[in-house]
C-alpha cells in the first residue's frame, strides 16, 4: 500500500521519534513476518553505567583516573593496583522516580520508587617480594564485584484530548502492511475500521480523527542489569598501573503498556465521505447502529526481555608525578544473547453515547503472541579521565566515547541470515556516537570526615531532529569509623528531558502529525556503601 510505503522508507519522517516502535500494539501484530526487536530496544539494553560505591557516586562516578576504590572492578581496573590491604563493602541504593509529562496541552505526573543492592565486591591485595622495596611490580591485586548498571523500575502516565489523530489510524496502516491477511481479517470485524470507497486505499478510521478524543497512556517497566566481574591489576612501581576486568552480564526487563482512548464513530455524513456504500452510513443495514456511537478502545502490549552477556575492559593509570593520575579505558561489546517473550491485544467497547454505563457491544482482538531469541552486541566504550590531587583533597573528570551507531542485532546462532539488515541499517541512520563527562572532587574536612560532589553529562545518542538531554549532579559524605571500618553516603540526582511518540503514523497519507509527549524523567538516588579493610 502506498501510505505503508511512504511510511517505512521516508527516513525524515522517521528521525522525528525517539521510538520506532510504531504503536504499543500495531507493533506487535507481524511478529509472525518481522522482526519483535526495535531500534529503541537496542537503545535501552546498552545504556549502562559503571557500578559504582557511595564514595565514586558522591564524586560524579568520574572512575577512570582513580583507584583505591572497590569500584575499579567496574571502572578502571588498574585501578585495583593502589590497593595496599584488602577490602570488602556493600552498597544499598534506594531509588525515587518522578516523570512530569506535557501531551496534547495537558501534564502529567507519575512517581515509582525502588529499593536494592547495588554494588558488592571485594579486593584482594597479594603483595609481592618487591613491595617493601617499593621497585619493580608491588602487586597483583584480585577483586570480584556484582555491580547493578541499569535500573529499569519506572512508571510513565500521559495523557490529553487529541482532535488530530487516532491510534485508529495507526492500525489501519497495519492493516494494509498485513502481509498474511490474518490482523486485517481480524480487526476488520472491530467496527471501528471500514473500507475506502477505493478498496486500493485499505481501511479509514471509524474514529473521528478531528473530534476531540480523550487518551491516555500507561506505561510500567520492572527489572534490571546487572554485572558480575573478576578483575586483576598490578602496580609497577608506583607509576603505572595496569588491569583487566572480565564482565558476565544478565538482565531481565518487563514492560506493561496500556493506551486507551475514548471518543466518537463518525456520523452518516462523514462516513459516506470516505465509503459511499459503507453499511455503516446505511440505516437499513444493522452496522449503521454503531454511527455516532461512543467508544472506549484499549490497546495492550506486554514484553518480557531476558539476556546474558560478557564484555571485557582494559584499563591503565600513569602517574607522571606523585599528584597527577592519567587513565584510559578501552571497554569492548557486550556480546548478548537475548530471548523475548511478547504478546499483544487490543478491545474496543462501544456505548449509545457518552453517557452509558454498559455497552452495547464489544469487540476482543486475537491475542498476537512473539517468541524470538537473538543476539545483540553493545557500542563500544573508550575512557580517558584526569586527576590533580592536592593536600586536602582531589579533583578529577573523564571523558568517555561512545560507538551508538555500533549497536547490532544478529540471529541467535550467528548463521549469514541477513533478516537484521534493515533493523541494523535504521540504528546505524538514528544514532551517533556520543561523549559523555564527568567532573567530581573530594575534601577532607578531618582525617574522619570527607565531602564530595560531582557532575555527570550524557552524550546525546541521537542524530539531529531528536532531543535527548541527560544530565546529573551528586554529593557524598565519607565517614571513617575505624581503622578498618568506613562508610560512605551519596545523593544523586539525575534529570532525562527526551519526546516519545505515543504511536505514529503515515503521516503523508494521513496529513496529520503523530503525536508526541514531552517527558522530564527525574531520578533521585540515595546511597550508602559500607566496607572493611583487612
Amino acid at each position: 500500500m502506498i501510505r505503508l510505503a511512504v511510511y517505512q522508507y521516508d527516513k525524515q519522517q522517521f528521525m522525528k521519534f525517539k521510538y520506532i516502535i510504531l504503536s504499543l500494539f500495531a507493533s506487535s501484530i507481524f511478529w509472525t513476518q518481522s522482526h519483535a526487536q526495535s531500534v529503541d530496544d537496542a537503545l535501552i539494553f546498552s545504556r549502562e553505567d559503571n557500578g559504582g560505591s557511595a564514595r565514586m557516586k558522591g564524586i560524579g562516578n568520574t572512575q577512570t583516573a582513580l583507584g583505591g576504590d572497590i569500584s575499579a572492578i567496574g571502572g578502571n581496573p588498574a585501578g585495583l593496583g593502589f590497593f595496599s590491604r584488602s577490602d570488602i563493602s556493600i552498597t544499598f541504593d534506594y531509588l525515587g522516580n518522578k516523570n512530569k509529562t506535557a501531551y496534547q496541552g495537558m501534564n502529567s505526573n507519575s512517581n515509582k520508587d525502588n529499593f536494592g543492592i547495588d554494588q558488592a565486591g571485594v579486593v584482594f591485595s597479594f603483595p609481592t617480594s618487591n613491595y617493601r622495596s617499593n621497585s619493580g611490580w608491588l602487586n597483583f591485586n584480585v577483586g570480584l564485584s556484582y555491580n547493578k548498571t541499569q535500573n529499569f523500575n519506572n512508571r510513565l502516565t500521559y495523557e490529553g484530548v487529541n482532535n488530530q489523530t487516532t491510534i485508529v489510524n495507526t492500525l489501519s496502516d497495519m492493516m494494509a502492511n498485513d502481509q498474511t491477511g490474518i490482523f486485517r481479517t481480524d480487526f476488520a470485524e472491530s467496527n471501528i475500521v471500514e473500507k475506502f470507497g477505493d478498496p486500493d486505499m485499505g481501511h479509514f478510521p471509524l474514529a473521528k480523527q478531528a473530534g476531540d478524543k480523550r487518551q491516555y497512556n500507561d506505561i510500567i517497566t520492572r527489572g534490571n542489569r546487572s554485572k558480575t566481574a573478576i578483575a586483576f591489576g598490578s602496580n609497577y612501581n608506583n607509576k603505572f598501573y595496569i588491569g583487566a576486568t572480565l564482565g558476565i552480564t544478565s538482565f531481565r526487563y518487563e514492560k506493561n503498556t496500556q493506551f486507551i482512548e475514548n471518543g466518537f464513530i463518525k456520523n452518516r455524513t462523514e462516513i459516506l465521505s470516505e465509503n459511499p456504500n459503507s453499511a455503516y452510513a446505511d440505516p437499513t443495514k444493522p452496522e449503521y447502529i454503531y454511527a455516532d456511537a461512543s467508544y472506549e478502545l484499549f490497546d495492550n502490549q506486554n514484553q518480557v526481555a531476558e539476556g546474558s552477556g560478557v564484555d571485557i575492559k582494559l584499563g591503565m593509570i600513569f602517574k607522571p608525578t606523585t599528584d597527577w593520575n592519567i587513565g584510559l579505558t578501552i571497554n569492548s561489546p557486550t556480546w548478548m544473547t537475548i530471548r523475548d517473550d511478547m504478546q499483544a491485544y487490543t478491545d474496543v467497547h462501544f456505548y449509545e453515547d457518552e453517557t452509558s454505563k454498559n455497552p452495547f457491544d464489544v469487540y476482543e482482538s486475537k491475542v498476537y503472541p512473539g517468541e524470538y531469541d537473538y543476539n545483540m552486541t553493545t557500542p563500544w566504550k573508550f575512557g580517558l579521565g584526569l586527576t590533580k590531587f592536592f593536600n586536602r583533597g582531589l579533583l578529577t573528570a573523564d571523558m568517555e566515547y561512545v560507538t551508538y551507531n555500533s549497536m547490532r542485532y544478529s540471529s541467535a546462532n550467528y548463521s549469514s541470515d541477513n533478516s537484521y539488515d534493515d533493523l541494523n541499517q535504521d540504528i546505524k541512520d538514528l544514532h551517533k556516537n556520543a561523549v559523555n563527562f564527568r567532573v567530581g572532587g573530594e575534601f577532607l574536612f578531618t582525617n574522619i570526615l570527607s565531602g564530595r560532589a560531582g557532575f555527570n553529562y550524557f552524550g546525546n545518542p541521537y542524530k539531529a531532529g531528536i532531543d535527548d538531554t541527560n544530565y546529573s549532579g551528586s554529593l557524598g559524605l565519607g565517614i571513617k569509623l575505624t581503622n578498618t571500618l568506613y562508610m560512605d553516603l551519596a545523593v544523586v540526582h539525575q534529570v532525562n528531558s527526551y519526546k516519545q511518540a505515543a504511536y505514529a503514523i503515515a503521516e503523508d497519507f494521513w496529513k496529520a502529525p503523530s503525536p508526541v509527549a514531552s517527558i522530564d524523567h527525574k531520578r533521585t538516588s540515595g546511597i550508602l556503601t559500607l566496607g572493611v579493610k583487612f
